[in-house]
């Protein structure tokens, strides 16, 4: 029989209802285990003691026997019978069911005659009396006897009952009273958990600064508060990352917006001007061009997370992908008098991954060189190859980068230059968005610049045939 407890009430109760039923159900067993061996106990010494009995008469009877005395029996088994203990009553009858002796009390009980080789044993009720009987036929000499004896268990039988009704009794008392110590000591237990789930409820949006109490135990539900505190620190800095975020893109579209909108005022007050109208279709034009590279940056940033697993990873040559987008950059270049250099490695640049985000995240550093180098300078992009990675690397005789500023250009939304607007096509995410898509590659960057010297940034990538080898090395047995 299986107990079903509702879900729908508390664990305090259910942990009481289980403790209860627990201790029940064992008490019972107990119980049940303690009667049955009183039982066998009883019978197995009563019948241990009729044994010999009957084996004593057995004996007396081959005695006399031996002494030919076989004609005073009945006189003979009374003296003997006197002498059996525990008020033990005996029947001795020949094998034509002729009483040799009897004791009084024997009579109430019916004489069951036995198999010849076996002893009979057996519980009789007589009148609201128990009693242990056993039988067995023996041979002496030419005569057959079959010898019956018996003893009176009814009180070890009103004891074993007694027994029965305080086990029976006790198994509720017992239940009972586990229930009150299981809704206790689970009261207790729970107690702990009632109060993260207080300071849990009590923690929203405006007090992510909260944190579950530690009690310094140590124990399942400290590590719980702690793990609970561990989540609630990450989704403090995501809810901050996120509130930040959407300040600074409110911020970068609050601007275009508003020229869009001036602009098109300005185009109403005046319908009939042919060159303002054409000047602020323009300005409107530059101001959408802006916004939907800002918007597609954006959107970029938000996937890049859920893009990790979704890569389509390839193998190809570093230097290859370098040379595919040398023509667009040097157009880029020569539009702003700068001149773009390349250098390959003298040995192939192996690499696993996507090279069209590859050739995107390079195309990003040589926008970002060219938008922070003055006329007359350089571009230097060089590829190389260590024993454990390979890379690339992108130099410019630019503004610089002060060291304060060297470990925030990667935020979203930052420029070195505070003084440059989105005039000048960028929009502050172009190394946010390099960095994610190097690290879905398990690439670093590497930043080496100083105000006034240009700027270098190394990007570094795992060598392919140095992962193929190590995987080969892991399946070999």
């Amino acid at each position: 029989m299986t107990v079903s407890i509702p879900m729908t009430v508390s664990i305090r109760i259910r942990l009481t209802l289980w403790y209860a039923a627990l201790v029940s159900i064992i008490l019972a067993l107990l119980g049940l285990g303690v009667f049955l061996g009183a039982s066998w106990g009883l019978r197995k010494a009563a019948d241990q003691e009729l044994t010999s009995g009957v084996d004593g008469v057995a004996a007396f009877l081959q005695h006399k026997l031996i002494m030919q005395e076989m004609n005073n029996l009945n006189e003979e088994l009374r003296e003997h019978s006197a002498l059996l203990p525990r008020g033990k009553m005996l029947r001795v009858s020949r094998a034509d069911h002729s009483i040799v002796y009897q004791t009084d009390a024997m009579t109430a009980i019916t004489s069951v005659t036995p198999a010849s080789s076996e002893m009979l044993k057996q519980t009789v009720e007589v009148s609201e009396r128990s009693f242990r009987t056993i039988s067995r036929i023996t041979r002496v000499g030419p005569y057959t006897f079959l010898i019956e004896l018996a003893v009176d268990q009814t009180e070890y039988q009103e004891l074993l009952m007694g027994l029965a009704w305080l086990l029976l009794l006790s198994i509720p008392i017992a239940g009972l009273l586990a229930a009150i110590a299981g809704h206790w000591m689970s009261g207790r237990a729970l107690s702990p958990i009632h109060q993260i789930t207080e300071t849990a409820n009590s923690i929203d949006a405006r007090s992510l600064s909260r944190r579950l109490p530690l009690l310094g135990t140590g124990d399942e539900l400290d590590r719980l508060s702690s793990t609970i505190n561990h989540m609630l620190d990450r989704i403090a800095t995501s809810y901050d990352r996120i509130a930040q975020f959407t300040a600074d893109a409110s911020h970068e579209l609050r601007t275009p917006v508003a020229l869009i909108q001036s602009n098109a005022e300005l185009m109403l007050m005046e319908p009939t001007d042919a060159a303002r109208i054409e000047r602020g279709l323009s300005d409107i034009l530059a101001e959408s061009d802006y916004m939907a590279r800002l918007i597609a940056d954006l959107l970029t940033l938000a996937r890049s997370g859920v893009e990790d697993s979704a890569i389509c990873m390839e193998l190809f040559e570093l230097g290859q992908s370098v040379s595919a987008i040398l023509p667009r950059a040097r157009s880029q270049a020569m539009a702003r008098g700068v001149t773009v250099e390349f250098m390959p490695h003298d040995r192939i640049v192996p690499m696993e991954g996507s090279q069209r985000i590859v050739e995107r995240v390079l195309m990003i550093f040589i926008d970002n060189a060219l938008r922070y180098t003055p006329t007359g300078g350089k571009i230097s992009i060089a590829t190389w190859s260590s024993d454990q990675c390979c890379g690339f690397t992108v130099r410019d005789t630019g503004i610089g980068i002060a060291p304060a500023d060297q470990e925030r250009i990667f935020e979203r939304f930052f420029r070195v230059d505070t003084a440059r607007t989105h005039g000048d096509g960028g929009s502050g995410l172009g190394l946010s968005i390099a960095k994610s898509l190097i690290e879905m590659h398990r690439g670093t960057i590497h930043v080496d610049s100083a105000i006034g010297c240009g700027a270098s940034f190394e990007v570094a990538f795992p060598r392919a045939d140095i992962q193929c080898l190590a995987d080969e090395i892991q399946i070999v047995p």
